[in-house]
């Protein structure tokens, strides 16, 4: 069986694989101040009122359910999906960019949503910084490809075997630095 990964962990991948593993070795640390510096505690903000049942109480609007994708083996949580309207919107505190990782995260959603039985007609992110929406197209088939090979790498990773090129400005960012053999390279 292959391993479960969760949905954050798509674009914690894509970030840098090194950060996935540092994440899976603290994922349990009761320390959250350890690894959770600014930037992430702003993220978990953006979701607070999602986490705690807040957002809405309307009885077709799911918030912050988990999910679950039997075909690709990915769990996580949804942020809001209005089922009478189809429209499954992801929340980050500040979008400046439609990374890959921000889709896959939504791609993942969307196909536990569809194994469930609800129907995705529309996806988006949600800037809580600047309050816009961006929209994100549904996967077609050559973004499932895409997906499906990420999940590949994601399940073959290896830090014994990475030969992925530190990018420095992504290391001054990350929240592992100090841990990373990378952290202080310029």
């Amino acid at each position: 069986m292959e391993s479960l990964l969760t949905i954050t962990q798509l674009n914690d991948f894509i970030f840098c694989p090194r950060s996935l593993y540092y994440n899976g070795i603290f994922r349990n640390n009761t320390d959250q101040e350890f690894y959770h510096q600014t930037a992430q505690q702003i993220g978990l903000a953006a979701h607070q009122s999602i986490d705690e049942g807040r957002y809405s109480s309307r009885k077709n609007v799911l918030t912050g359910i988990m999910v679950y994708c039997e075909k690709y083996n990915l769990l996580g949580r949804i942020d809001i999906f209005d089922i009478d309207k189809g429209i499954l919107t992801e929340r980050k505190y500040s979008v400046s960019a439609i990374y890959d990782g921000f889709k896959f995260q939504l791609y993942a959603q969307f196909f536990a949503l569809r194994e469930m039985g609800y129907f995705v007609k529309q996806m988006q992110l949600y800037s809580k910084k600047d309050n816009k929406m961006y929209p994100v197209r549904l996967p077609t088939q050559t973004d499932i490809a895409v997906f499906e090979e990420l999940l590949h790498k994601m399940r073959m990773w290896s830090p014994e075997t990475d030969s992925t090129l530190p990018n420095p400005n992504k290391c001054k960012r990350c929240i592992y630095s100090t841990l990373c053999e990378y952290g202080g390279e310029e």
